[in-house]
């Protein structure tokens, strides 16, 4: 099982959990990223389970994973200009 052979997978996951995370902008932001987070746990659990009959399902996860490490990334780095 090779990595690169995967990529495309891993890139495909990595687009759907990034289009699936919660804006910073919505009133209960922490509610939904509680959700999001555990959405993916499960996703990981479960396609760990199946990753050699179908490593398909396990890239996509570790594109998710990806994602989530993103979003967290993305919503604590903040850039501010004085005036």
């Amino acid at each position: 099982m090779e990595f690169s052979s995967y990529s495309n997978v891993i890139i495909v996951g990595f687009l759907v959990w990034v289009a699936m995370a919660p804006k910073k902008r919505t009133a209960n932001f922490g509610e939904w990223f509680l959700a999001y987070m555990a959405a993916l746990l499960f996703s990981l659990i479960g396609s760990s389970e199946i990753m050699m009959s179908k490593p398909n399902a396990f890239f996509f996860t570790i594109g998710g994973t990806l994602a989530f490490f993103y979003v967290v990334a993305r919503s604590m780095i903040t850039v501010k200009i004085k005036r």
